[in-house]
C-alpha cells in the first residue's frame, strides 16, 4: 500500500504539471510520458561504505536491479507496474493481496527463474480517484485526542490497523475481520472485537480507509447510540502524530445527534478508554521502531 500511495502521489503531481505548464520545450511537452516501474524483493544484503557513502551489496540486491530489465510490458501490456517477487510475498505474508494479480516469471543467467506477481499501478490510481471520502474533520469534531510516537508513519499505521496488534493495544480478547478485499481493510468491512469474560463482540464498521493517512470507523458503544470517528496518521519531524477526531454521538434509530447536555456527560466515558488505547498503541509502535 505504501508503494501504491507513492505511485498515486507521482500520478497526481504529473497531472497537475501537465495542466499547469505552458512551456513548449521537449522536456515539458513530454511530461505525460513519464512513468514508474517498481520492483519489490526481499533478501539478504551487506552494508558497505564507498567514498564516504553507504551502499548495499549482495546477490539479492543485484537481483532486484536485474528485475528492472524484464518482459512485463511485452507480456502484459502494462507500462507502469509493481512487480513483487514470490520471495517478498512469502516474507511479508501478503498472499491474499497478490492473489488477484498477474503471475509473472523472469529468467536470468546464473539466477534461474524468478517468480512474482504484477499489478497495474494506473488501475490503482483510477480506483483511488473514484473513492468518496468519509472522514471527521476538525471543524466537526466533538472530541479530539492526540498522541505522538517516535516510530515512522508506516509502523504506526501497521500497529493501528493490524487485527492482531489491535487486540493488544485495545486490551481485548481478540479482533477478527470480515468483508476484507484481498486481505485489505476496505470500506464496508468490519472489525469484530471480543471483550470481557463472556467474549461479547463489538462491531466496528469501516466507513473509509486511506492507507498511511486515515481510517474512519463506526461503532455502537451502547444501545441506540453510535459513534463515528477518524484516526489520522500524520508525519512529524520526530516521528508520527496520531490524531483521533470523534463526531458527536448520535441516535441509531433517528440519526440525530444527542442533546448537548447528554454529550457533555459522556465526554470522559469516551475519552478515558481511548486515551489509554492510544498510549498502548504508541508504546507498541515505539518498541517496533527500536527493533
Amino acid at each position: 500500500e505504501s508503494v501504491e500511495l507513492l505511485y498515486c502521489a507521482f500520478a497526481s503531481t504529473l497531472e497537475t504539471m501537465v495542466l499547469n505548464t505552458t512551456c513548449q520545450c521537449n522536456a515539458c511537452v513530454n511530461i505525460k510520458a513519464l512513468g514508474l516501474k517498481i520492483v519489490m524483493h526481499c533478501g539478504e544484503f551487506a552494508v558497505t561504505e564507498i567514498g564516504g557513502r553507504e551502499t548495499l551489496s549482495g546477490p539479492d540486491v543485484i537481483l532486484a536491479h536485474r528485475l528492472l530489465k524484464n518482459t512485463i510490458r511485452e507480456t502484459t501490456g502494462i507500462d507502469d507496474y509493481l512487480l513483487v517477487t514470490q520471495q517478498c510475498v512469502d516474507d511479508l505474508g501478503v498472499e491474499a493481496i497478490v492473489a488477484g494479480w498477474i503471475p509473472h516469471t523472469e529468467e536470468y543467467e546464473h539466477v534461474g527463474e524468478v517468480a512474482g506477481y504484477v499489478s497495474s499501478l494506473p488501475d490503482v490510481w483510477e480506483f483511488i480517484r473514484r473513492q468518496n471520502e468519509n472522514k471527521v474533520v476538525q471543524s466537526d469534531a466533538w472530541l479530539t485526542i492526540t498522541a505522538h510516537s517516535t516510530a515512522p508513519p508506516a509502523v504506526v499505521w501497521d500497529v493501528l490497523t493490524d487485527p492482531m496488534k489491535r487486540t493488544q493495544w485495545m486490551d481485548v480478547n481478540g479482533v477478527t475481520t470480515d468483508g476484507l478485499d484481498d486481505g485489505r481493510l476496505v470500506a464496508g468491512g468490519e472489525l469484530h472485537c471480543a471483550h470481557g469474560p463472556d467474549n461479547e463482540v463489538a462491531i466496528f464498521s469501516i466507513l473509509d480507509v486511506r492507507p498511511l493517512d486515515y481510517i474512519t470507523l463506526l461503532t455502537t458503544p451502547r444501545h441506540n447510540v453510535a459513534l463515528r470517528w477518524t484516526d489520522y496518521v500524520v508525519p512529524s519531524g520526530t516521528g508520527t502524530k496520531i490524531v483521533s477526531l470523534s463526531a458527536p454521538l448520535f441516535a441509531v434509530d433517528s440519526g440525530e445527534p444527542l442533546d448537548d447536555d447528554i454529550l457533555e456527560g459522556l465526554v470522559d466515558q469516551v475519552r478515558t478508554p481511548y486515551v489509554e488505547n492510544l498510549e498502548r498503541l504508541v508504546a507498541m509502535a515505539n518498541a517496533v521502531a527500536l527493533t
